[in-house]
């Protein structure tokens, strides 16, 4: 009979040295799948802020303008000023959005006034539904009802081509015999109205709420990152001497995290024909109303929350730098690791394509 025996100490090493080789191996499999894990979470992350900040920009757009697509009639200085219900600077020229004040960091920004979803709605039932104008002429105005107003709000008065912008509405209902009332700041400003050259709104009118909203990059309040931000508008001149300012008591609300440019485009039908191919371009568009304007084309950049990692880190770094957008070449080059995805879609106007009928 042979006598039991343990392992040497060559038999013993040799089976260390193959269990450290598989250990290793496993090691850098799963560090690799890790990785790979990772980068492929950090490029849907860039995908999707950029797909939702896209989204949310298109679907505010497709509801701008309702009521005015021959313009919109403020009150600025005291004095009536037909205005844009789209418009917005262009950041490549240094001028900022974030709260009105100057920044250089080449961002676009954009205005809208948007009504309320229920405009068109049954008069007198839905909250934010229009009310009509039953009597022509300037100043306070009556209509047939006032349930669907809402009270020191900003409101239109539209005859579906041009519209007026009223502010710090005070409403009186109708009574047994007697219509309601719509008071607003405006109306001791002499000649206001939707419609100057008729001397005064028109039986048939409708008046209803509306919001101004400024869409802009704003650094995140808790990352402190840059995110696509909005902020709803008053009737307050800003600092670039447009007619709307952001609410200083409501913060500005993230609308999409890690977005880090935003870039519009204006098209203009210049030749009158309605070709979308003979649209001419042009980045930025001042409040002062402008004929023709028929599309935007929305364009964002967007990045995943975390950089991302490789074996190799200065090969992918290499790859992950600020991207150019429309006319805005960003000025940081240094790669840092952020995946970033582009985001990029054209946008008709149906309210203002109207103004053509």
């Amino acid at each position: 009979m042979s006598t039991p025996r343990g392992m040497t100490l060559l038999e013993t090493m040799i089976a260390l040295a193959i269990t450290s080789v598989i250990i290793a191996a496993a090691a850098t499999l799963m560090l690799a799948g890790s990785r790979f894990i990772h980068n492929t979470e950090h490029s849907a992350d860039s995908h999707d802020a950029s797909r939702m900040a896209g989204e949310a920009l298109m679907n505010a757009v497709r509801q701008a303008g309702a009521g005015a697509p021959g313009g919109l009639w403020v009150r600025l200085g005291g004095t009536p000023v037909r205005i844009n219900t789209v418009f917005g600077r262009d950041g490549t020229t240094g001028t900022g959005t974030a709260g009105n004040v100057a920044t250089a960091d080449g961002s676009d920004d954009l205005w809208l006034v948007l009504p309320d979803r229920n405009y068109l709605g049954e008069p007198c039932v839905a909250q934010g539904a229009a009310a009509s104008v039953v009597s022509p002429g300037t100043g306070a105005l009556q209509v047939n009802c006032t349930q669907g107003l809402r009270a020191g709000g900003l409101h239109m008065a539209s005859n579906m081509t041009t519209g007026a912008l009223l502010s710090n509405v005070v409403l009186t209902p109708a009574g047994p015999t007697a219509p309601g009332q719509v008071s607003y700041d405006e109306a001791s400003t002499s000649g206001y109205s939707n419609a100057p050259e008729k001397g005064g709104f028109q039986t048939g009118d409708l008046v209803y709420p509306v919001r101004l909203v400024h869409f802009f990059i704003g650094p995140h309040p808790r990352t402190g990152r840059p995110s696509l931000m909005r902020a709803e508008g008053r009737l307050l001149a800003d600092t670039l001497s447009r007619p709307f300012s952001d609410v200083t008591t409501t913060p500005a609300q993230v609308v999409q995290e890690n977005v880090e440019d935003f870039q519009v485009a204006f098209g203009f039908d210049t030749s009158g024909t309605e070709n979308p191919a003979a649209y001419t371009w042009q980045h930025g568009l001042g409040s002062t109303f402008q004929t023709g304007l028929r599309t935007v084309r929305i364009t964002v950049v967007a990045t995943g929350r975390t950089p991302r990692r490789d074996s190799r880190s200065a090969t992918v770094l290499s790859d992950d730098k600020p991207v150019t957008a429309e006319n805005h070449v960003p000025t940081r080059t240094t790669a840092d690791g952020l995946y970033r995805s582009l985001y990029t879609r054209r946008v008709e106007l149906p309210n203002l394509a109207a103004a053509s009928l």
